[in-house]
């Protein structure tokens, strides 16, 4: 809570009421063209718009477009003046069968092409649906053109649009990484996906010339990557900016900058956040910085496998990849490692991505390594108790975690002698992960509980 209430006070927030900068009920048409509309960003042909007449939401006219193929088409407004970091509410009615969603050509700079991240798409039905979003500017521009994006819309109705209004919107209220990250859906998407949000974080990494890395703290959700090929923080800068929430191929991400401002600089980088190799892919440790210890290398790098290597602590292996920095020289078989980096998930598989030579180092811990590998457990599914005896390890402090599948921590404490005992009761049937901890080592086991 204290590193959430840190970072949303580094932004100024002003109020700001909201204005009205487009309205189109479809009631005026030149020839067969409604007015206000195919913009020069428009792609649909001028035949697949026509006038309804029948069935409209408000007045006289409302507006069909037909686009039947699974690659969208724009239908866009003639240019209107946007500002650079403001938020832009459009609302508007839907109804027939296809899909529809919403974006913005404002000419920003970069590899969009000029192009905000489109918002995610809404699929007609056959009664009338109201539909608002939300989307930002990042450039200051006469030439700003709101975009229907359309597909897949079926006869006879296709998709039947009226009463859109644009509004400028009230400034975004901050939220943090963690918040953007955290989610209970399986699939892992955002629960803010598709929409614009206000954040900032430390930087952690930096991709060259794609973008970089954000921390709001270390740990659990609180790591993401930015695709940003405008500016060009160092890592350490702290950010505020404005962008889109997106799911690029189950990575989520942001894009779409605008609003971006340097805090400060020279900040120390939240600490990595050690896990188990076997680990490695869960979700909530996507884009966070991470240290896996006393893993052995299992496969050394490769043209089959692009330059990337693998390591195991003993609990399943883990990629490490050479995107930001190649690990020189040449990882040995067999040896251990300990290795920090930035867990980016790329090409449907999360990699270690370390960032300098320093994040690669021999394992000084090979020796005291099977301390923790001495403890052992049971019963294993257990049902209420897991009994644990600390073997080698005992009169030492052993600091443990429990987590879910999910990553999400449900249980934590400290071993205290030989011998120990965690209540599962509580806990749901399932797979759990048990992580012990003590000086720099770092040991984890799979747990099952059957009820």
């Amino acid at each position: 809570m204290m590193r959430t209430a840190v970072l949303l006070s580094t932004f100024a927030i002003a109020g700001m009421a909201s204005a009205q900068i487009f309205q189109s009920g479809f009631e005026n048409w030149t020839g067969a063209t409604p007015d206000g509309w195919m913009g020069s960003k428009s792609s649909i042909a001028a035949t697949s718009v026509t006038q309804v007449t029948d069935n409209v939401h408000g007045g006289t006219y409302a507006v069909r477009l037909e686009n039947t193929t699974s690659s969208h088409k724009r239908f866009s407004t003639q240019p209107l003046a946007v500002a650079n970091g403001q938020n832009y509410s459009v609302t508007f009615w839907v109804r027939g069968a296809g899909d529809v969603r919403v974006g913005l050509y404002d000419g920003r700079p970069g590899g969009s092409s000029g192009y905000a991240t489109y918002t995610p798409y809404t699929a007609a039905t056959s009664t009338w649906q109201q539909v608002t979003v939300s989307i930002a500017a990042a450039h200051d521009t006469t030439e700003g053109e709101f975009i229907l994006s359309v597909r897949n819309t079926v006869a006879p109705e296709h998709i039947v649009i009226d009463d859109v209004t644009i509004s400028t919107a009230a400034p975004l209220t901050p939220i943090s990484i963690y918040e953007v990250q955290y989610t209970t859906d399986p699939s892992g998407d955002s629960p803010y996906n598709g929409q614009t949000v206000m954040t900032g974080g430390i930087v952690s990494a930096i991709l060259a010339g794609s973008g970089y890395f954000l921390q709001s703290g270390s740990g659990l959700w609180n790591g993401i990557y930015v695709y940003d090929q405008d500016n060009t923080p160092a890592m350490g800068d702290s950010v505020t900016f404005t962008a889109s929430v997106s799911e690029y191929y189950n990575l989520t991400e942001l894009s779409g900058v605008s609003a971006y401002a340097v805090v400060s600089s020279g900040n120390t980088i939240p600490a990595a956040y050690d896990v188990a190799t076997g680990d490695v892919s869960l979700e909530p440790l996507e884009s966070v910085l991470v240290r896996v210890m006393n893993a052995a290398c299992t496969e050394v790098p490769s043209g089959a496998t692009f330059g990337k290597y693998k390591v195991d602590d003993g609990s399943g292996d883990a990629t490490i990849g050479k995107v930001i920095y190649t690990t020189t020289p040449d990882p040995v078989l067999g040896t251990s490692y300990n290795i920090t980096g930035v867990n980016y998930y790329s090409f449907s598989e999360y990699n270690i991505e370390p960032r300098m030579a320093s994040d690669v180092e021999f394992s000084s811990g090979i020796a005291d390594a099977g301390v923790l590998n001495t403890i052992s457990f049971g019963p294993n599914p257990a049902t209420n108790l897991l009994q644990v005896n600390l073997g080698q390890a005992a009169g030492s402090k052993v600091i443990y975690t429990l987590t879910d599948i999910q990553g999400r921590m449900v249980q934590t404490g400290s071993f205290n002698g030989s011998n120990a005992q965690i209540n599962l009761g509580n806990m749901a049937a399932g797979t759990y992960h048990l992580t012990c901890r003590s000086n720099d080592l770092v040991k984890t086991f799979a747990v099952q509980v059957s009820h």
